[in-house]
Parts: C-alpha cells; sequence; structure tokens
C-alpha cells in the first residue's frame, strides 16, 4: 500500500428541520478518517462492479456536491432515471438536454450510467398496444442517441410491484418490444430486464415464458433483507413483504424466505438457465437501512454489512455489479426506513457506510478475485490481486462473534485495515508470526502482503 494521504476530516452532523420550522439535532456524532485519493477517480471503468443509484435529476440542486462525494468514495456506475414524462412532455417530442448535459457531468467524475426508462407521461395508457409501441419507441431514441455513451438500459423499476398491479404479461409484452427496439437502434447496447423487488423465482419465471430469450442481457433484482445479514439462511424481510404482503398464498416456509442472499440469487440463476444460457445478474438496488425502528440496523453494522455484501457478490462470480441505493438519505426522521437509505447524511455529511465503501473501493477497484480460501457458512477469507503492484489482499470476516484463520507472512510483513482504513503493521517473526494467526469478527479486515497471500481455517482460538 502506498502511503495514505491525509485529507480533511469529516465531521458528521446532522440537522434537520422540524415540523414547524425550528431546528433540531436528529443525527449527531464525530467521526474522521484518512483516506487515499481514488486511484482511478476520472478513469471510466466498464468492469467495475460499484455502483449506486444516483437519485437526481439534470436540474438537482445539489448536483455537483453529490457527484463530487461520489467520486471521492471511488463510483464507478450510475443507475439513472430517464424519466419517460420528463423527457417526452409533448405526445411525440422528446427534450434530451438535461440529459445530455447530465451524461457528460458523470463521464467527467469518471461514473458511467445505465439509463432506468420509467414513468410514463399520463397522455400514454400502458394498458393498451399504443403506449407499449410508445414506450418502445422513446428506448429506441434513447439507444440511439446515447450511443457509446450510454449503452445500458433497464426496462422499468420493480415492475413485478408497481407495473399495472405486477401484471407479468403486461410487463412482458413490455419487455420484447422495448428490447428489440434498443437492441436495433445500438446493436451494442444491453438490455436490463425483470429489475424485481426480491429475487422474486415465482414472477422471473412467468415473464420469460413469455418473452424471445434475447430480448434482454442481464436479468436484475433488489434483493433487500433488513435486519438478515448477506449470508443468513432466512430473510424477514422476504417473509414479512415478499410472502405475508404481496404473496398471501405462500406460506412462511416458501423457500426464498429461508435462503442467504447467494442462495436468492442461485434460484433465479436457475430460472434464466430453463430458457437458454444463464443470464449475468446484476444487484441495481440494495441496501441496510439504518432507522431507529424494526427491521432497521445500527450504523456500525450497516458499513460492516456492506463491505460483506460486496466482498460476497464479486467473490461469489454470480452477480457482476451491485448499486447501492442511495449516497444521501432522504430525510431526517430516524425512523423512517425510505429515508435512511444514504451512504451520508441528507446534507451529505458522510455516515460510517460512506467510509466503508470509500475504503473498499480503494483496496479492491483494479484487483482480480483469484479464489476464495474460505466461503462459509462461519467463515470468509476472499483473494484478491494487483499483477501490476505483486501484491494481494485477503479480505476475511466470520458472521460469528469471533473466528481465526492463519496468514502466511514474508520479511516485507503484512499490513491489516479494518473496513474504515486503520492500519496495523504486523512485522516478520519466524516463530511468531511467519504463520500470522489472525482474529476475525462480524466487522470485515483487509490483509494485504506481497502476492502469494493464502488463508488457513483455524479452530479457535487459532493455534
Amino acid at each position: 500500500m502506498k502511503p495514505i494521504l491525509l485529507i480533511p476530516s469529516l465531521v458528521l452532523l446532522g440537522l434537520s428541520l422540524a415540523t414547524h420550522g425550528a431546528q433540531q439535532k436528529t443525527a449527531e456524532n464525530t467521526f474522521s478518517v484518512t483516506l487515499p485519493p481514488p486511484a482511478f477517480a476520472t478513469n471510466l471503468l466498464p468492469e467495475s462492479p460499484f455502483g449506486i443509484n444516483t437519485a437526481f435529476g439534470p436540474d438537482t440542486a445539489d448536483l455537483d456536491a453529490r457527484l463530487r462525494s461520489m467520486q471521492d468514495a471511488g463510483i464507478k456506475w450510475g443507475r439513472q432515471d430517464f424519466t419517460w414524462f420528463r423527457i417526452e412532455k409533448t405526445k411525440d417530442e422528446y427534450d434530451w438536454n438535461g440529459y445530455d448535459r447530465l451524461v457528460e457531468q458523470c463521464h467527467r467524475r469518471g461514473m458511467l450510467l445505465f439509463g432506468n426508462l420509467c414513468h410514463y407521461p399520463k397522455f400514454h395508457d400502458m394498458r393498451t398496444e399504443e403506449g407499449v409501441a410508445a414506450y418502445a419507441a422513446f428506448a429506441r431514441t434513447a439507444a440511439r442517441r446515447y450511443a457509446g455513451k450510454v449503452n445500458h438500459w433497464q426496462i422499468w423499476n420493480e415492475p413485478n410491484l408497481g407495473y399495472l398491479g405486477g401484471d407479468a404479461a403486461h410487463y412482458a409484452r413490455l419487455l420484447a418490444a422495448s428490447g428489440k427496439a434498443i437492441h436495433e437502434a445500438n446493436p451494442k447496447a444491453k438490455v436490463l430486464g425483470l429489475n424485481m423487488a426480491f429475487a422474486d423465482v415465482l414472477w422471473a419465471e412467468k415473464v420469460m415464458k413469455l418473452v424471445p430469450n434475447d430480448c434482454f442481457d442481464v436479468l436484475c433484482f433488489h434483493p433487500y433483507r433488513n435486519p438478515n445479514a448477506p449470508e443468513d439462511s432466512f430473510d424477514w424481510w422476504v417473509q414479512d413483504q415478499y410472502v405475508k404482503v404481496f404473496h398471501k398464498e405462500l406460506t412462511t416456509n416458501f423457500p426464498l424466505v429461508r435462503m442467504s442472499f447467494l442462495e436468492q440469487a442461485a434460484a433465479l440463476k436457475k430460472v434464466t438457465e430453463q430458457f437458454g444460457p444463464a443470464k449475468p445478474l446484476w444487484v441495481t438496488e440494495m441496501c441496510f437501512n439504518t432507522h431507529i425502528h424494526p427491521y432497521g440496523v445500527n450504523e456500525l453494522r450497516s458499513a460492516d454489512l456492506l463491505v460483506r455484501f460486496h466482498a460476497l457478490a464479486i467473490a461469489s462470480r454470480q452477480i457482476e455489479k451491485v448499486f447501492w441505493w442511495t449516497l444521501k438519505d432522504g430525510g431526517w426522521q430516524q425512523f423512517d426506513a425510505a429515508e435512511m437509505v444514504g451512504l451520508a447524511r441528507a446534507d451529505l455529511t458522510p455516515k460510517y457506510a460512506w467510509h466503508a465503501y470509500a475504503f473498499m473501493t480503494r483496496m479492491l477497484e483494479g484487483r482480480k478475485w483469484v479464489r476464495n480460501d474460505a466461503f462459509g457458512p462461519d467463515l470468509f477469507a476472499c483473494v484478491f490481486t494487483d499483477e501490476t503492484k505483486g501484491e494481494d489482499v485477503i479480505v476475511a470476516w466470520t458472521p460469528k462473534p469471533f473466528a481465526y484463520i492463519r496468514v502466511n507472512n514474508t520479511e516485507a510483513g503484512l499490513d491489516i485495515f479494518d473496513v474504515f482504513g486503520t492500519k496495523r503493521h504486523v512485522t516478520y517473526n519466524k516463530v511468531r508470526t511467519g504463520s500470522l494467526p489472525v482474529p476475525l469478527g462480524e466487522s470485515p479486515v483487509y490483509i494485504v502482503g506481497p502476492k502469494g497471500l493464502k488463508a488457513r481455517v483455524r479452530p479457535d482460538p487459532g493455534w
């Protein structure tokens, strides 16, 4: 690792407006972190797995500040709404000016976009053939206009819940028509399909039975699972929302309820394999909400789970990209799940999660996954390498209170970082540290050393 460079400390101090206009603190803590600058600050990196839901538009007031924060965090992809009713204000007339500018602004900050085509104008009826044709025309025009600048297009958001009541047949017609239109307009474009709330295997199968398999290229889903960790073989959110609310015909023994995040992803992939080669999977929304209410997690745990989720996704080789929801909280109500979603507070002061995300991208961006020396259920050790530097990084943690690995050491010693970048250097001692016992916990650590690092699982307490 290069020496860590000091940048100004970031103090987390949140103020909110109370209902009657008086100022009232609802979130406050002091926490400073020093980080090296992002290594690829302005580079466009199509293969990067690190994305975010931008949650802004061309005229967002604090747009530049948000883009700067995203760049500083090492975010390389954005999921951007191309809001149909804002672009087609008059029937059959499109105004792209704000989005032209937005695409260029994001690129200058080193962030690629994929377009989420959504939110229809009132003069189009999506229940009709005319409505579907109008959407396909909108998608075709977008794909042609931004070819080479935006080459990925998503067909609606969470249509299993919100598009005409979750009707699979309606969405299948929309996906087939718009997917074909996008591919014709830009043969290099990729169509992102389904984009489901949950890993909705039942709905995914219904849609895929009704569409040509080549009308979309990537299957997207939103595996929210608060308050459960990604490795847990139980999902309260799926049980209480997917089963009890959206699929009341199911029982709480429905398999998705008792699966880890990666098991849910595997179940989705298995569905796609019924109709042809397995589709790549993208997680296009995900976060661990930090609200103080049922299903919330505390802010430190959210930071840890963020790193664990990304490491699992990347090291599983099942998930190509993850798009976090989102950069900043939607408000100041600490009890509101929909507001407590950001890496930062509503005024952009970083939360623990922002620092954990920023350090994660500094440790893993540009490194190649090599193997997993351990991959559950009680211990995870995922190995990444940098061929240029001749350096390996092991990301390691346990879902238990404690566990141990041994890591081979050399005369160069080993650097061990926590999720916020706190560095501890272990020198080489043939007897004491030649084969170094490393204690792990629920918060991941990064173990950095010369190429050839290997982790061996040891019984507790590590001998």
